[in-house]
C-alpha cells in the first residue's frame, strides 16, 4: 500500500493522543462504544440560528456511491479518517453492459414480483394515451400503485412503474433487459464487437442506439484508499492506498482506530494503517469482496463480517478463525464481555453469539438485516428485517441469549441502527420514530416524520443528531420517554443519506457526494477554517 504524504504533524503529540481513543473521539462505527453515543462532548448548541449551521469546511473531492461507496466517517486525535474504495474510469478498447449501464438504462429486476403484475404494468404502460397529462394521469398512476403494489412495494417500486409510465411505449421492454443481463458481465473486445452483438439481438434500430450510447469508452478501476484529513481544517494529510478491484457501492465499510492504527476493509484485503504515517502495517485477504460491514477491534482481535463472521490478529493480520455460521449482510459486529468471555453479536442470516476466542457459535435467535445491535449492560436491541420479528429485545448470558419481547412491523429499510438511552429504546426508521421500554417492549410512542433513509442517529451532550431528507438535512432532537422535541433542522445539501454522522471536538462530521464537510455545533461555534 503506498503512502501519499501532503503535510507534517507533530509526532509525539500524536502519537500520545492515538495511543487510546478518548471518550471524545469518535473512533469507529457507531461511535466511542459502537452504540451511537459519544461519552463525553463538549457543551453543543441546544438551538441553531435561522442562517443554518456554520460550515468549517470541505474536504478535497473524494468519491462516493458507484465510485466510493457509502462509508462513514470516524475521528480521533484531531484527526478525521475515511476508507474508500476509490473507483476511477479509465479509457480502454474494451466495452461492457455492466450493471451500471443497465441502471442508466432504467433497469431494476422484478424477478421477485407476481407474474399479473408485471403484466398489467407493461400492458398499461405500452396502452396509456399520450394525451392524458397533469393532475389527471398523476391520478392514473396513483390509483394504479394502490391497486396492484401493497404499501412497501410502493415505496420502494413506485418511482420504477412511474418512471415506465412516463415513457410508456418508448420504456426499454423487460425481455430486452433479459437479454442484457446475458452479458452484463462480459466485456467485449472493442467497440465494433459490442455493436455487433448489440444489432444481432433486432432491438430495432432507436433501442439498438440507445443501448449502444450508454455504453461508456471507459472501464472501472479501483484502489483500496485510506484517507486522513485535519479535523481542524478539512486539508488532506496523507492517502494510502492500495491495487483494489471495481465492487462498485457494495464496498461501504467505516473504519476503526485502535491503539494509533486504522483498520479498514477493501474491495479484496483488510488493512492496518499507521494512523501518523499513513504506512500499512498488514494487509490480509477478505473471506469475500467489498463488504459494508464495519470492523471491529477487541481484545487484540479484528472481527469482520465478510459474508461470514472472521476474526485476525490484530498486530500481525494473521488469521484466527472464520465462522461461516454466523455474519452475511451488511450488519457490523458488537462485543459483550461476562468475566473473562467475550463474546461477539452479529445480525446477519440470524443473530449470533460466538466467542471471540474460538470462533464456536454460542447461540443464535431468529432476526436478520443489516442493523447493528444497540448494548445496554446484558440487554440487546437490534431492528431487523423479518416483519414477523421487527424489532426484537433480549438479555444476554455467557452462554446464551434469552427474548424479551418483539414488535412485529414491516420495514421500508432495516439499516438503521437503534439508541439506548436511560433504559429506553429509541429507532428511527426510515419513516417512523418510535420510543419503547427496553425491560418491557412498551411502546412509549410513535411519531411519522420525514423519511432518514438508511443512516443511523448519534447521541451527544443528550441531544440526538439524524439526518433526513436523504442526507439534504439534519435533525437535532431531544429525546425523552414522553416525546420527541425536535431543537432544529438545517440544511446540509450535499450530504449522503446512507453514512452515519459523526461527532468530535464540537464538530458534525458528514460524508457527502463530493468529499466530507465539517459544520460547528457548539453554542458559539469556532471561526471557519481558512481555505
Amino acid at each position: 500500500m503506498k503512502t501519499y504524504l501532503l503535510g507534517g504533524v507533530g509526532l509525539v503529540v500524536l502519537c500520545a493522543l492515538l495511543s487510546a481513543s478518548a471518550a471524545s473521539d469518535w473512533p469507529q462505527w457507531r461511535g466511542p462504544s459502537r452504540n451511537g453515543s459519544l461519552i463525553e462532548s463538549s457543551p453543543l448548541a441546544d438551538q441553531w440560528p435561522a442562517s443554518g449551521l456554520k460550515k468549517l469546511w470541505d474536504s478535497e473531492e473524494i468519491p462516493s456511491d458507484d465510485n466510493g461507496g457509502f462509508s462513514s466517517p470516524v475521528a480521533a486525535g484531531g484527526r478525521v479518517y475515511a476508507s474508500i474504495v476509490w473507483h476511477s474510469d479509465v479509457p480502454t478498447e474494451t466495452r461492457g453492459i455492466d450493471d451500471l449501464v443497465l441502471r442508466q438504462l432504467g433497469y431494476q429486476s422484478v424477478a421477485g414480483w407476481p407474474k399479473e403484475t408485471v403484466d398489467n404494468m407493461e400492458k398499461t404502460r405500452r396502452e396509456l394515451d399520450s394525451k392524458l397529462m397533469g393532475a389527471e394521469y398523476d391520478k392514473f398512476v396513483e390509483d394504479w400503485l394502490a391497486k396492484h403494489l401493497d404499501a412497501k412495494k410502493r415505496q420502494t417500486s413506485g418511482g420504477y412503474v412511474r418512471g415506465r409510465f412516463n415513457r410508456r411505449g418508448d420504456a426499454i421492454p423487460l425481455e430486452v433487459y433479459d437479454k442484457l443481463l446475458t452479458v452484463s458481465k462480459k466485456r467485449f473486445p472493442n467497440q465494433a464487437a459490442m455493436e455487433q452483438w448489440v444489432n444481432e439481438q433486432n432491438f430495432g434500430e432507436k433501442l439498438s442506439k440507445e443501448i449502444i450510447a450508454a455504453v461508456p469508452p471507459t472501464m472501472k478501476k479501483a484502489e483500496d484508499v485510506v484517507v486522513c484529513l485535519d479535523l481542524a481544517t478539512g486539508k488532506t494529510l496523507w492517502k494510502c492506498a492500495a491495487p483494489g478491484e471495481a465492487v462498485g457501492r457494495n464496498a461501504s465499510s467505516t473504519p476503526c482506530i485502535v491503539d494509533g492504527k486504522i483498520y479498514a476493509l477493501g474491495s479484496l484485503n483488510c488493512y492496518a494503517v499507521d494512523a501518523i504515517t499513513g504506512k500499512q502495517v498488514w494487509s490480509t485477504p477478505l473471506p469475500s469482496k467489498g463488504p459494508a460491514s464495519s470492523p471491529m477491534v477487541v481484545d487484540g482481535v479484528l472481527v469482520v463480517n465478510a459474508g461470514k463472521l472472521a476474526a485476525f490478529d490484530a498486530a500481525t493480520g494473521k488469521a484466527l478463525w472464520t465462522q461461516p455460521k454466523a455474519g452475511g449482510g451488511n450488519a457490523s459486529p458488537v462485543a459483550w464481555k461476562s468475566g473473562e468471555k467475550t463474546v461477539v453479536i452479529c445480525n446477519g442470516k440470524a443473530l449470533s453469539g460466538v466467542d471471540l476466542k474460538t470462533g464456536e457459535v454460542l447461540w443464535t435467535t431468529p432476526a436478520g438485516g443489516d442493523c447493528t445491535p444497540a448494548l445496554a449492560g446484558d440487554l440487546l436491541a437490534v431492528q431487523t428485517s423479518n416483519s414477523k420479528i421487527g424489532i426484537l429485545a433480549g438479555k444476554l448470558t455467557a452462554t446464551g441469549f434469552t427474548n424479551l419481547w418483539n414488535l412485529p412491523y414491516d420495514p421500508l429499510r432495516s439499516q438503521s441502527s437503534p439508541l439506548i438511552v436511560d433504559g429506553h429504546v429509541y429507532l428511527m426508521d426510515d419513516n417512523y420514530h418510535w420510543c419503547f421500554e427496553l425491560a418491557t417492549g412498551k411502546q412509549l410512542w410513535k411519531e411519522k416524520v420525514m423519511s432518514s433513509a438508511i443512516t443511523s442517529p448519534v447521541l451527544a451532550d443528550g441531544k440526538a443528531y439524524l439526518l433526513v431528507g436523504g442526507g439534504s438535512k439534519i435533525m437535532m432532537m431531544k429525546l425523552s420517554p414522553e416525546k420527541r422535541i425536535q431543537l432544529g433542522q438545517a440544511n446540509v445539501r450535499g450530504a449522503l443519506g446512507v453514512p452515519s454522522p459523526a461527532i468530535a471536538d464540537g464538530k458534525l462530521i458528514l460524508r457527502g457526494r463530493k468529499g466530507l464537510s465539517c459544520f460547528s455545533l457548539t453554542a458559539n461555534g469556532p471561526v471557519a477554517a481558512s481555505p
